[in-house]
């Protein structure tokens, strides 16, 4: 198929808006292949190892917003061009209101406000950040591919002038009931979260919401803040701005385990927090945790209940022994060979949870990001055995946006797995976000539908399993997600956790069948 590009000259649009753009542009009738962004060095190396690289790109100056796609006519092209700008604003009176040249002269028409986000690529991340600090502005970062030497130095500067520089790589946070990045909408409420997941954060803030409760804020640090080179400056100043605001009653914070010297630092200050506390450090021990003083959690879903015990709420995700019953009819139609699972995540902290959690009935798991060495695929294109792929890793994201807005990088791996005779149980995850695509389970349907005839043309049957991350106030609606899902035949549970345990299940079933 020919290349297709436009070009606008001198005019900036930023990062999370471009991986939006993306993400529509891809899902556009006649598009193979598209890609969106300002022509930095970066993005000029993406698009020649996606392929898309042409000379009148490469001589485009970083200041210039570039469009680009492999489509099946320049007619197909302008349609999908057309839908990436319908709606936009046209009048120079409304761009004149929407767009500032700098952070300083949106600072000087809006004294009051108090917060930046910031989503330029990484290269230049860390000079926007020192402005909007110096401007006396706290930082939400979006970008990502920020040296660990930059984030220590814009959170440095965050904590010399007394502000929050949440990221690099911050994906969610809610400040006083704002949703902003990805963050999924939440109720408001007496909690708030700290976490260097993102998902971890919405997990179990969801929870939070479905209990009638809420969160007063979520902080997120970023994953590299809890690193030796960073020293969790964001996660200890954030404890600091929790305890000191009257909204937040609870405080619950969230990580995988942090780096020994960064451990030490929180554990001695959790200890002498104030408010009633929560931790779920995945891979620290209960002992570690409770001598601090504060009420330790071993998983995601684990960790929302317990901080629900603390206001007396006792709400309950379901009793896991029903997960057994619905194994028992998930299997029921499987031919003799049918013994594997396949699971296709959209990014790390439910793949981890989730090989956690299959690991012992499987036996093993191979992954592109595994929980040992030895069990790493060489492809991530071709699954052997148990197998957990996470869709976030840039061999699938490399040009693309992240799988949790572009619902599209994990669909083909639906019908590749349904291919495989061996496959017994296909898991998914799906996590809804506002700029994300606003009928992800929806869009995979007739994937799913496709490959549940695959495997009954052949005598066999596949088992989906599935769970949803989001929440009733968020525009894609969690019920609506999830009842979709159920009307294909899937097995929707109520958490990542609890799919990954049906799985378990099913898989010791086929064992016992074998």
């Amino acid at each position: 198929m020919p290349i297709f590009t436009r070009i606008q000259k001198d005019r900036y649009i930023d990062s999370l808006e471009t991986l939006n753009q993306t993400a529509v542009l891809n899902d556009q009738p006649g598009i193979e292949s598209g890609y969106v962004g300002m022509a930095t060095n970066v993005f000029k190396e993406v698009i020649e190892e996606i392929g898309l690289g042409t000379p009148e790109i490469q001589s485009c100056t970083e200041a210039d917003y570039v469009i680009v796609a492999e489509a099946e006519s320049e007619e197909a092209f302008e349609k999908a061009v057309n839908e990436l700008t319908a709606g936009s604003a046209s009048s120079e009176e409304t761009e004149e209101k929407k767009y500032y040249s700098s952070i300083r002269s949106a600072v000087i028409e809006h004294p009051r406000a108090n917060l930046c986000q910031i989503a330029v690529p990484g290269e230049y991340a860390l000079e926007e950040v020192k402005k909007a600090l110096n401007a006396g502005l706290h930082c939400c970062v979006f970008s990502n591919n920020v040296p660990l030497d930059q984030e220590r130095e814009m959170k440095e500067l965050a904590r010399e002038k007394g502000l929050l520089c949440m990221g690099p790589d911050c994906g969610v946070a809610n400040i006083n009931g704002a949703a902003l990045v990805l963050s999924s909408i939440n109720n408001r409420g007496p909690f708030g979260i700290i976490g260097a997941s993102g998902t971890g954060i919405q997990h179990v803030a969801a929870i939070l919401h479905e209990a009638g409760t809420g969160v007063s804020q979520t902080i997120g640090t970023g994953g590299n803040d809890l690193k030796e080179p960073v020293g969790g400056i964001t996660m200890l100043m954030g404890i600091d701005a929790l305890e000191a605001d009257p909204e937040t009653k609870f405080i619950i914070l969230i990580s995988r385990k942090p780096a020994d010297s960064v451990l030490q630092k929180l554990l001695a200050r959790i200890r002498t927090m104030k408010k009633p506390r929560v931790v779920f450090f995945m891979g620290c021990d209960k002992e570690t945790i409770e001598e601090t003083g504060a009420v330790w959690a071993d998983n995601l879903d684990n960790c929302a209940l317990r901080a629900l015990e603390l206001i007396g709420n006792d709400y309950s995700l379901g009793d896991l022994e029903e997960l057994k019953e619905t194994a028992k009819e998930a299997v029921k139609g499987m031919a003799p060979e049918q013994k594997y699972v396949r699971a296709a995540y959209t990014g790390g902290t439910y793949l981890d949870e989730g090989m956690r959690t299959m690991w012992e009935a499987a036996g093993g798991i191979w992954s592109n990001a595994p929980l040992s060495p030895e069990w790493k695929l060489a492809d991530g294109e071709a699954s052997k055995g148990h197998t957990a792929i996470d869709y976030g890793e840039e061999e699938f994201t490399l040009g693309r946006p992240h799988p949790a807005i572009d619902a599209g990088i994990r669909r083909p791996a639906i019908l590749k797995e349904a291919a495989d005779p061996e496959t017994a149980v296909i898991v998914l995850d799906f996590i809804l976000t506002p700029p994300g695509h606003m009928d992800p389970c929806g869009f995979v349907v007739p994937d799913i539908k496709k490959a549940q005839e695959i495997a009954k043309e052949r005598g066999g049957k596949i088992a989906f399993v599935a769970s949803v991350l989001g929440t009733t106030a968020d525009w894609q609606d969690i019920r609506k997600q999830e009842e979709e899902l159920r009307e294909a035949g899937v097995y929707v549970c109520r958490t990542n956790y609890r799919a990954a345990l049906l799985a378990s299940e099913i898989i010791r079933l086929r064992k016992e069948a074998a």
